[in-house]
């Protein structure tokens, strides 16, 4: 830790500051990702099947994708 110490010239203890606060613009964010992964059929705290649902969406549409591009 002597490093530490050089690099911050002082003796004193690291503080880290855990919040759960959020500003308004991540209030904001969190919604409209709450939003978004309920028209997507997402399900709130089960990751598992959401990591399913967003691969087959992704899926989906990389077929759809190119089914239009051998159409040219």
């Amino acid at each position: 830790m002597k490093w530490l110490k050089k690099l911050l010239g002082k003796d004193e203890p690291l503080r880290v500051y855990i919040t759960d606060e959020q500003t308004p613009e991540q209030e904001a964010m969190h919604k409209e990702q709450l939003a978004i992964q309920s028209q997507l059929g997402f399900e709130r705290g089960d990751n598992a099947q959401n990591w399913l649902r967003m691969h087959q969406i992704l899926l989906n549409h990389e077929n759809r994708l190119t089914a239009l591009e051998g159409k040219k």
